[in-house]
C-alpha cells in the first residue's frame, strides 16, 4: 500500500447562487495517476483550484501526507509540492514541458541561477 498524499474531504464549494462541488471526497497516492472526466461546468477545473489553493472550500477538508491544510494561496500549495498545470495544450511552445510548468517559479541558486535539474527530478522542491 502506497503513502495517501492528498486526502479531499467532503470538499463544497459555491459561487454566489451556484454549487459547484457538492461533498467531493477522494485519496490520491503516491505514484497514481488520475483522470478527471465530466461535461462541461461540472466542477473539474474548480476542484482543481481548491486543491492547489487558488479558491478556498465553503465546507470539507485537505489533508496533505495527514496533516490538515489550508492553503492560502497557490504559492502555499505549491511549497507542499501541490501545483495545478493548466490544461492549455501549447502556453510556450519553445519551452520544454519542465520550462512550462515552472513558468515563473524555477527553483533558483541565492545568486538567481536556475536549478533546472532540481525541478526535472522533484517537482514538490521547485
Amino acid at each position: 500500500m502506497t503513502e495517501v498524499v492528498l486526502t479531499a474531504e467532503r470538499i463544497t464549494k459555491t459561487f454566489t447562487g451556484v454549487t459547484a462541488l457538492n461533498d467531493v471526497s477522494f485519496d490520491i497516492h503516491a505514484g497514481e495517476v488520475h483522470a478527471l472526466m465530466g461535461e462541461n461546468g461540472a466542477g473539474k477545473s474548480t476542484l482543481m483550484k481548491v486543491l492547489s489553493g487558488v479558491y478556498h472550500p465553503n465546507a470539507g477538508a485537505i489533508h496533505h501526507r495527514g496533516e490538515l491544510v489550508n492553503f492560502s494561496s497557490p504559492r502555499d500549495a505549491r511549497d507542499r509540492g501541490i501545483l495545478l498545470v493548466h490544461q492549455e495544450l501549447s502556453l510556450s511552445p519553445e519551452l520544454s514541458v519542465a520550462e512550462n510548468v515552472y513558468l515563473g517559479a524555477w527553483p533558483t541558486n541565492r545568486f538567481g541561477v536556475l536549478k533546472k535539474g532540481i525541478a526535472r527530478k522533484d517537482p514538490g522542491r521547485a
